[in-house]
């Protein structure tokens, strides 16, 4: 998956409101079904939250190394809890892309938040 910038001043993915039901993609999470993991208060669901963000990072950061990504200017080390907060953010600050890919809006917010333009 490329990794998309965004800017603080605007959201950096715009969802589509309602694509036509032969091009809706499966997805196993939407930003709204992973907002709502990251806010419940169960002890499985915020593991549940945090291992799917960590998951994604990893799969981005792998994408990276082999070539079949843009580099990203995120820090080399960060922290599960870290990465989590800064993508629960992001998810409240823009409730209307929430219908798309969680995976999509996990590099959108890091790439807002360690934009390369900084």
């Amino acid at each position: 998956m490329a990794a998309l910038c965004g800017t603080a001043a605007a959201p950096a993915f715009a969802a589509p409101d309602s694509p036509p039901a032969q091009e809706q993609v499966f997805m196993f999470e939407t930003g709204a079904t992973l907002l709502a993991k990251c806010r419940n208060k169960a002890p499985e669901y915020a593991l549940a939250c945090t291992a799917y963000i960590v998951g994604v990072v990893d799969g981005i950061k792998k994408d990276v190394f082999i070539g079949r990504a843009r580099p990203n200017c995120w820090p080399a080390q960060m922290k599960a809890q870290e990465v989590r907060g800064v993508v629960i953010a992001y998810l409240e600050r823009y409730a209307d892309q929430r219908k798309a890919p969680a995976s999509v809006l996990v590099s959108v917010a890091l790439n807002e938040r360690y934009s390369c333009d900084k």
